[in-house]
């Protein structure tokens, strides 16, 4: 700190700020805080709605529990997956946003036009190689490409978890997915024109094996094909009403038919015995009813069809 000694015209000067208020005296100035400078292409803003991105994040929320559990069983220790973001922009910035090598696979998405990508991080598939070989599964301090056997394992486990995500999306469509190349440079898979819009979900994942980040991105005009043939494909009222109405006629339901109800003390019912005749409420003449789930169906009268016994509805009750 300066030890300089302010001068009389200096201590004047600052004495008449001070009383025309452009120096505040006593106030906490804060540094300012860097804001987190998100990417927007104004020439071409988003396309995917809000409302599919809403059916999008249940899927995407579904897809993490999925891969969590894929992960789990396959590797046999513990992996926990959350969905972090659902982003939109270009390929082009999706490829420039990797600095690290990272785990690139191409994701065919038949029968949808265009190709996927799922991308993991290298130390994470270090991890679930050095795992998947009887090892202790952690992520080294220093990361290094992968060797062919390793691609295979990695590979084989990737597989799975394309396999699981396309379960997720067969309440929409039905997908053919799979992975059909790896790379760890993605910058030369080139799947799609720099400028071609994509969905990025990006998950977390984090557990015995270390943390790691999982994305899948997907083509926004795949996702639009999606999105509008589960539109079109959505039935209407009246062929949902007569669907319901056909599996209503052949559920089974289990109905009673009471003939008649009475009062007995507890000592008169645990001395019943073969042969005892207990009088009912209603009379002989009076119909007797039909119950389904304690509510009242029909009303009518016993009988017997052969060996069997049998009740003719008199009545129906609505």
């Amino acid at each position: 700190m300066s030890n300089a000694i302010l001068s009389n015209q200096e201590v004047d000067a600052l004495l008449s700020a001070i009383e025309s208020g452009q120096v505040l005296v006593g106030q906490k100035i804060e540094p300012k805080k860097d804001r987190k400078v998100q990417h927007y292409d104004f020439s071409r803003p988003d396309r995917f709605p809000r409302e599919q991105k809403r059916r999008l994040q249940k899927i995407s929320e579904e897809m993490a529990k999925t891969i969590g559990i894929t992960l789990s069983r396959f590797l046999r220790v513990s992996v926990n997956v959350e969905l972090i973001a659902i982003e939109e922009f270009s390929y082009e910035v999706f490829v420039n946003s990797f600095t690290d090598p990272v785990c690139a696979n191409v994701v065919n998405l038949n029968p949808l036009a265009g190709f996927g990508c799922l991308t993991v991080d290298v130390g994470f598939c270090l991890a679930i190689v050095d795992r998947g070989l009887g090892g202790p599964g952690k992520i080294p301090q220093k990361i290094r490409p992968l060797t062919l056997i390793e691609e295979s394992v990695v590979g084989a486990v990737l597989s799975n978890i394309i396999e699981e995500i396309r379960l997720c999306w067969l309440k929409m469509v039905q997908p053919e997915w799979k992975i059909e190349k790896m790379d760890t440079d993605i910058k030369s898979l080139q799947i799609a024109p720099p400028t071609e819009l994509m969905i990025s979900i990006n998950f977390a994942a984090n557990g015995d094996l270390g943390n790691g980040t999982i994305i899948l991105c997907i083509p926004v005009m795949s996702l639009e094909m999606i999105m509008v043939k589960s539109k079109i494909e959505k039935m209407k009222r009246e062929d949902e009403i007569v669907i319901i109405k056909d599996v209503m006629r052949e559920t089974k339901l289990t109905t009673s038919v009471i003939l008649g109800t009475t009062q007995l003390m507890f000592n008169e019912l645990i001395h019943l015995k073969v042969g005892d005749v207990i009088k009912l409420d209603n009379k002989i003449t009076e119909d007797i009813r039909m119950e389904i789930g304690e509510k009242t169906k029909c009303s009518g009268k016993p009988g017997a069809i052969g060996k069997k016994m049998a009740f003719q509805v008199s009545s129906v009750s609505y």
